[in-house]
């Protein structure tokens, strides 16, 4: 991506942000769930891929990208009026798994530390139980 590719990448998602939580009536839509992750626009700017992360089921994903898509003539023209561009990319709208992947890789992380944690605390604990005998054997 080029710096002029980024800059309007940028600019598209903060415009679609602002657009998606005032201008968005659709009753499939919650604004609440949902996150632009990150724009992707080719050195024609053409179109816009638009990433985006809905917390929820896959249900609500479908209907959150099937409500996106329906608006997206509708959030181009209400972005053209704030955005200067010679042309208005073409919405695209996609899930973003490469940030689901991301979040599932953290959450495997997290449980792995805490089995260890426990795993750990168990030893020391077993490791301790002795010496307590011991000791209590030695005053008698």
């Amino acid at each position: 991506m080029s710096r002029r590719t980024e800059r309007v990448g940028n600019l598209i998602r903060n415009t679609l942000g602002q657009l998606l939580l005032a201008k968005m009536s659709d009753p499939r839509f919650d604004p609440v769930k949902t996150s632009i992750t990150r724009v992707e626009v080719p050195e024609d700017l053409l179109r816009a891929r638009v990433y985006i992360s809905v917390a929820g089921s896959e249900a609500e994903q479908s209907k959150t990208i099937a409500a996106l898509q329906h608006a997206a003539g509708f959030l181009q023209d209400r972005m053209s009026k704030r955005v200067q561009l010679r042309i208005t990319p073409r919405l695209e709208f996609k899930i973003d798994i490469q940030y689901r992947n991301t979040l599932e890789t953290l959450s495997l992380i997290s449980e792995v530390s805490k089995e260890l944690r426990l795993k750990e605390q168990a030893q020391q604990e077993l490791d301790e139980e002795p010496t307590e005998k011991r000791t209590t054997n030695e005053h008698e």
